[in-house]
């Protein structure tokens, strides 16, 4: 009987139509036709073991929703179709650069620090940057812009030009062009990454993706025997106010589902005290929390910053911001999930004491570990699928199916102004298994930094401050 095998390899998914009692070696020929990447060259992670040549299908527990892990290249010189000729005269230095390993570092083209923070941002959610990447004809030209360095960070090129990006931002949102004595301004990372994700939501309908859902509640508090209204709101992002008594960012969340506001209350026949509370009834897959760090201030027009330091957890928990309706099916599989993680946590002690095999090249001890660890996160992801609803769908989820959320991304701000400083970026290597290994981006400078160097990031000086985290739900 013939089944459909979804596989995934570098980042790309392919639907693979094979008989139940074909071979391991055929389901390869199968991976090959569709990637170009040789059997001899491939290592394919099924839920049950490593699929090898002569293992048939049927043995293994296939989930028609969750796509079998590939890893491998193909061979250099291995093409899927004939390439248009290409001169060296028709290149730009960038595609001349040398291409890394590493990801992708942008040229800062003068005070341009807050765009590249947040394109590093928006890059890793990587839902966001396939769409993003198969844009190139979009009729929005800042998308297709934006669309084309994406396309070279794929390719991992050094010192990406936005230059295009910029111009197209410039042009769209005005603010961003401010000059003073022939010079451009810095400008303000959050503004820049909420236009983009705006802009991208309205062209390639991915709001899905990032929206959370409000019930309010507004009362009179001067008339508390008046009838409550209820409504329902939408945003992008959570807002973390941050006063004198906030240290923790569940301190922010809270103080941000409560507003107090003065309106004319007929009743009354006055203005009077009105408040409204929220709470949230749809939970996105990223989920986009905003430090609302900087305030106006008239004495030295500038957007002055709250220096208080704030600290946030690398597991976001948002069980007690739920509405009713929806938290205690949050909750139950929440609490599943934790004791999957605790299986987890014990397969990664035991990869990370295990002995290196002295008779394998450093080549083939990377590419063992890589095996390794996409095995332990397909296990891992195999396991989390089982104690979802039957008609979840995990693949193209777009809402997050319990409470908690895994940080992926910081943008941080150094210095005392939003229009001064310098912005950068921290995002969590998807290798990474216990959160300890993160890329920092300082423009075109990439390197590499630990968990703790990420804690740091919580504030309380003129250093690097998180202004913007990014968390995506966990398991998915």
């Amino acid at each position: 009987m013939p089944i459909t095998v979804k596989i995934k390899n570098a980042g790309k998914i392919y639907d693979i139509e094979v008989v139940d009692n074909a071979t391991g070696a055929e389901f390869k020929q199968k991976i090959f036709e569709q990637t170009q990447i040789p059997p001899h060259r491939q290592k394919v992670v099924m839920k049950g073991g490593k699929l090898t040549d002569d293992a048939t299908m049927s043995s293994f527990k296939i989930n028609p929703k969750i796509p079998v892990m590939v890893l491998g290249t193909p061979e250099e010189g291995a093409v899927s179709a004939v390439p248009r000729p290409v001169f060296i005269e028709d290149l730009n230095q960038d595609s001349l650069t040398q291409v890394s390993h590493e990801p992708s570092g942008l040229l800062n083209l003068g005070n341009t620090c807050y765009l590249n923070s947040s394109l590093q941002a928006l890059y890793q959610i990587k839902d966001l940057s396939l769409k993003v990447g198969e844009a190139k004809q979009s009729q929005d030209s800042l998308v297709r812009a934006m669309s084309n360095v994406f396309g070279n960070m794929d390719q991992k090129q050094e010192n990406i030009n936005p230059a295009m990006l910029l111009l197209q931002l410039r042009n769209r949102f005005p603010q961003f062009a401010e000059q003073s004595h022939g010079m451009y301004l810095q400008q303000d990372a959050e503004e820049a990454y909420s236009q983009l994700l705006r802009v991208l939501t309205e062209e390639l309908q991915v709001g899905e993706l990032f929206t959370v859902g409000y019930k309010t509640k507004t009362k009179c508090l001067a008339a508390p025997e008046e009838e409550v209204k209820e409504g329902s709101e939408e945003a992008l992002k959570l807002n973390c106010h941050i006063d004198i008594s906030t240290n923790f960012l569940r301190d922010g969340l809270l103080n941000s589902m409560k507003d107090t506001f003065e309106k004319h209350n007929d009743t009354l026949g006055g203005n009077a005290t009105y408040e409204t509370t929220r709470t949230i009834t749809r939970l996105p897959k990223y989920l986009t929390v905003h430090f609302m760090r900087f305030f106006w201030r008239d004495d030295t027009k500038l957007k002055s910053k709250i220096l208080r330091k704030v600290q946030f957890p690398f597991e976001l928990d948002l069980a007690e911001m739920l509405d009713e309706s929806i938290k205690k099916d949050k909750i139950a599989i929440r609490d599943k999930l934790h004791k999957i993680e605790k299986d987890n946590e014990e397969l990664i002690r035991d990869f990370k004491k295990a002995k290196k095999d002295s008779a394998l090249t450093p080549q083939q001890q990377q590419e063992e570990d890589e095996l390794k660890v996409a095995s332990i996160q397909s296990k891992f992801k195999d396991d989390y699928n089982d104690i979802l609803p039957a008609d979840f769908p995990l693949a193209t989820a777009t809402e997050n199916p319990s409470s908690v959320y895994e940080l992926t991304a910081v943008i941080t701000h150094q210095g005392i102004s939003a229009d001064l400083g310098h912005y950068q970026a921290f995002v969590k290597d998807d290798k990474s298994l216990d959160d300890d290994v993160w890329w920092k981006f300082n423009d075109n400078k990439v390197s590499t930094v630990n968990r703790e160097k990420v804690e740091m990031l919580a504030g309380g000086g003129e250093s690097d401050s998180a202004l913007i985290l990014i968390y995506k739900a966990k398991g998915l």
